[in-house]
């Protein structure tokens, strides 16, 4: 099935993203956005797709991640807006190969996205041994901000949203609807947590306390993850909300509030 991989990841997946990131998602798959878009990497009219990629200017490698997040992504889940963790993790390794890129930017605006990939890019921008800087002028908002705090400092406009530390696990229970069509799903099984969030079944207790257990297994990855690269931030921080940029620097989860892109540019490019 051609969304077969999309229906697991948004309906049966947790997601490190922001409510409405995820809303707008569900919004493009309910829409059937494979029928605006005639093949894969190409638009309605049949051109090829210009996705952002890495520029390097002045010896800095600009990267940009922007739109929801996720891993091993089609390319018409790119041309939707989205952002493949492979794709980041291949220009940092170009930007760390390349002697002339003493520094590296990530220009982040996103509501975060997939759990699989984000933790291991994260982890690979703690290892590289250039400075890296993260800056948004939109939404730094959950997976995003788990990437952004890989850096080694974090930069925000005024009005940017910044944080949403948290976990979630949608299951769409739709046991009401199919009765009130007439249908009964018997999910004949074996083990008492597989077919959980199966269309047309409600979640049994042990089920619900095994999705339970690995968001919070999940989640606890998240604010380990945070906690080692911003330091000690209280818990009241990391409860799935975001905050604009004076708030964010006041609860230490950026470095400085800046005008524009140009102007954190100036501020680090050496004198």
């Amino acid at each position: 099935m051609r969304y077969q991989h999309i229906i697991e990841q948004v309906y049966f997946q947790p997601w490190l993203i922001t409510e409405a990131g995820h809303a707008a998602i569900t919004h493009l798959l309910e829409s059937h956005l494979a029928e605006t878009v005639q093949r894969e990497g190409k638009d309605i009219c049949g051109a090829a797709i210009d996705l952002e990629q890495m520029q390097i200017i002045d010896g800095m490698a600009h990267i940009p991640i922007g739109g929801v997040i996720g891993k091993k992504l089609s390319g018409m889940e790119k041309g939707s807006g989205a952002v493949d963790v492979n794709d980041v993790a291949d220009e940092l390794h170009q930007a760390c190969a390349d002697p002339a890129v003493t520094r590296i930017l990530l220009h982040i605006d996103s509501p975060g996205g997939m759990v699989t990939g984000t933790p291991e890019l994260g982890a690979q921008i703690s290892r590289i041994k250039k400075p890296v800087y993260a800056f948004t002028d939109g939404s730094m908002a959950s997976g995003a901000y788990w990437i952004g705090a890989s850096a080694d400092a974090l930069f925000a406009t005024e009005t940017a949203n910044i944080g949403s530390i948290g976990v979630y696990l949608p299951v769409v229970d739709s046991t009401e609807a199919m009765a009130k069509r007439g249908i009964k799903i018997d999910l004949i099984k074996a083990g008492t947590l597989k077919g959980a969030g199966f269309p047309g079944t409600s979640l049994s207790a042990e089920q619900r306390a095994h999705l339970q257990q690995r968001v919070n297994d999940i989640h606890g990855m998240f604010t380990g993850h945070v906690q080692a690269h911003r330091g000690t931030l209280k818990e009241e921080t990391m409860q799935g909300q975001t905050f604009l940029a004076k708030e964010a620097l006041a609860r230490n989860l950026i470095d400085g509030i800046v005008s524009s892109k140009a102007d954190l540019i100036a501020q680090l490019l050496p004198r």
